[in-house]
């Protein structure tokens, strides 16, 4: 998120709602009372905020379980009429709609907190020609599975199409593995700058992914890869076992673990 460090407040009076916003490079430095202003469209904006179910989905406390070279210390103080006040607070750790209510608080005048620029959405496309046996003859036909982690539908949706026998569809709404799984390809460097991108030949009947995906800032882009140790990244092997145990240890050629060398997760630090 943006250096330095954001205070900002929201008020509801007589129907109307009054916002103000401080940053300063210091927590210190921050004011203890805000100058507030009321807000045009306020009661859109408190719609929008009311669809993020803080009351109901965020827990009280947020830490990440690993250590962290940058931390972001943040707390929430959250009232709803005739409701306890909730004081919420995380450090590293952050709930999964987090994305969103950043976005909602840029809304307001006066503030602009940049947050990271994290994958919302990730598609992969593997298509392969594989061998089926009807009867006694075998046939070369092509198999085409799709996975797409969407953080914002908070879904993981699979499809397996093979040709001539038909489609397979799975769909699992799991926010916090969703959330999860996007940041865990980003763990060691954007995901996409260790795939192997390759220009693939008509011709070319080996395995192979197309992937595209968007990023928070809405831009989209995509890539093609043959499935594989050499194009993969050293890591894939651990991630398709997460994400292949969130799922219920379902079966296809995509989350085959005999294509890619055996990965080891790294000792955590002392």
């Amino acid at each position: 998120m943006t250096a330095g460090c954001w205070k900002v407040e929201a008020v509801v009076r007589e129907r109307r709602v009054y916002v103000g916003a401080a940053q300063a490079a210091k927590f210190e430095n921050l004011p203890a009372k805000l100058d507030t202003e009321e807000l045009p469209g306020g009661r859109r904006w408190l719609r929008k905020l009311d669809k993020l179910a803080i009351a109901q989905r965020w827990r009280s406390r947020f830490f990440a379980e690993e250590q962290l070279a940058a931390d972001t210390h943040w707390t929430l103080l959250y009232k709803e009429l005739g409701k306890p006040a909730r004081h919420i607070t995380g450090c590293g750790a952050f709930p999964e709609n987090w994305a969103t209510f950043i976005d909602c608080l840029n809304e307001l005048p006066n503030v602009v907190i940049q947050q990271e620029n994290h994958l919302e959405y990730v598609r992969f496309l593997l298509i392969e020609t594989v061998p089926v046996r009807q009867g006694r003859r075998q046939t070369m036909v092509e198999l085409r599975e799709k996975l797409v982690l969407d953080r914002r539908k908070r879904m993981i949706l699979y499809n397996r199409h093979k040709e001539d026998f038909g489609t397979e569809r799975h769909a699992y709404e799991l926010p916090k593995s969703v959330s999860r799984l996007l940041d865990e390809l980003d763990k060691m460097a954007p995901f996409e700058s260790r795939l192997t991108a390759r220009n693939l030949s008509s011709d070319d009947k080996s395995a192979h992914l197309v992937v595209r995906w968007q990023r928070h800032d809405r831009v989209e882009a995509g890539l093609s890869c043959h499935y594989d140790a050499e194009d993969m990244p050293g890591d894939w092997k651990v991630f398709l076992q997460d994400l292949h145990e969130v799922m219920g240890g379902i079966h296809g050629r995509f989350f085959a673990p005999e294509r890619f060398a055996a990965a080891q997760k790294q000792p955590a630090a002392n």
